[in-house]
């Protein structure tokens, strides 16, 4: 949005060095001038200087082309068009951690990004629903690898052996298992009580690859988030508290889910993977984008008020009457309102609850079988 603050100034001055002239000179022609001259000057904050040359720019396009191009250039506003705005438009979760892990189990493949633009892609078999009640399908969620362990006997299935073992939400995990007939399931379909079966060399790799804190993103179709790497030296702005990131990844998937994505402020943070809890963090699973987003504007905006200018020459009292002022403006009391200092953030958990929290991710713990 633009406020055009030293415009407006400019104008009184120019009123008032007019209603100065009138007064010392008393001449009657310029009591028709002034309210011409206040006219010509308020249509050419709309129109610009491109007016005399015929030709129209609008203040929303200005900004685009202008303003726009200044912060894209500086790494910080990525619109350039409406047409940009909608396609592909999600939630952007960042890391500065060379990879980062995309488990698609609608396709049982395993994505490993890298920093590099690299992706490789690994065979997977999930966890499958069946008449066992201990088995869990595998949720989807924003998650981060909290443990790892490089033989691990599961407490819960026979003291199963479980090799390079790295869970991410509650005990489910990466990991190999004995053997190697369950191969045919990889990248067929779910076969295991939960956890995500790997090839036993692939397994070794991803463990080696992948820190503590590697981000998880899991999805069985569409996601309203996605995960991007940050600029190397990328810095947090403040050190944020554990609910400043909770509050602003909910805000954040808030506005998008809202059509308010462009809107709303938007800070650009490295998210702590410490932060992210075990049941993981909503990632939009069963929300839907809405297919526009509203389009920022920019508006010029004329106070109706009055002034008291005193001359530097005479050091008379030069008043602007309402009937000289007029409010050019189409937008609401709320908009003109932002203007006004912000104020301290006050979490709302509540809506921490609905854009943050993944209920979903909590899941039952069986003990072992007797």
């Amino acid at each position: 949005m633009i406020h055009f603050l030293d415009l407006d100034r400019c104008r009184f001055l120019i009123i008032r060095d007019s209603l100065k002239d009138n007064m010392l000179k008393g001449s009657k022609i310029y009591s028709f001038a002034i309210p011409f001259c206040f006219v010509i000057f308020a249509v050419s904050g709309f129109v610009g200087s491109n007016f005399l040359n015929k030709e129209y720019k609008s203040v929303t396009l200005d900004y685009f082309e202008v303003r726009g191009k200044e912060l894209y250039n500086a790494g910080k506003f990525n619109i350039l068009s409406e047409n940009d705005l909608i396609p592909g438009i999600r939630d952007t979760v960042y890391t500065d951690l060379d990879c980062w892990l995309e488990l698609k189990v609608n396709e049982q493949k395993l994505y490993q990004h890298w920093r590099n633009g690299k992706t490789e892609t690994y065979l997977v078999s999930t966890g499958a629903k069946n008449s066992d009640p201990t088995s869990l399908e595998s949720r989807p969620g924003l998650f981060a690898i909290f443990m790892k362990t490089e033989h691990h006997k599961s407490s819960q299935f026979n003291s199963a052996n479980m090799y390079h073992f790295m869970p991410f939400n509650q005990g489910i995990g990466f990991h190999s298992i004995d053997g190697t007939g369950y191969y045919a399931h990889l990248g067929v379909r779910p076969s295991s009580h939960g956890c995500i079966r790997m090839k036993h060399e692939e397994a070794k790799k991803l463990f080696s690859d992948c820190l503590m804190g590697t981000l998880v993103l899991v999805s069985k179709g569409p996601t309203a988030r996605v995960v991007a790497f940050a600029p190397k030296d990328f810095k947090n702005e403040y050190e944020y508290s554990n609910e400043d990131f909770k509050w602003m990844l909910a805000v954040n998937l808030r506005n998008l889910l809202t059509g308010n994505y462009f809107t709303e402020k938007r800070e650009r943070f490295v998210i702590d993977p410490k932060v992210i809890p075990k049941s993981g963090v909503y990632n939009g699973y069963d929300a839907e984008i809405p297919e526009r987003q509203i389009i920022p504007r920019s508006f010029a905006v004329f106070t109706d008020r009055k002034d008291n200018l005193k001359s530097s020459i005479t050091g008379e009292s030069i008043f602007v009457t309402d009937d000289m002022m007029r409010t050019v403006s189409d937008v609401s009391e709320k908009e003109i309102g932002s203007f006004e200092e912000e104020k301290p953030i006050v979490y709302d958990n509540e809506l921490i609850k609905e854009y943050f929290s993944n209920p979903i991710g909590v899941l039952p713990y069986f003990g072992p079988k007797k």
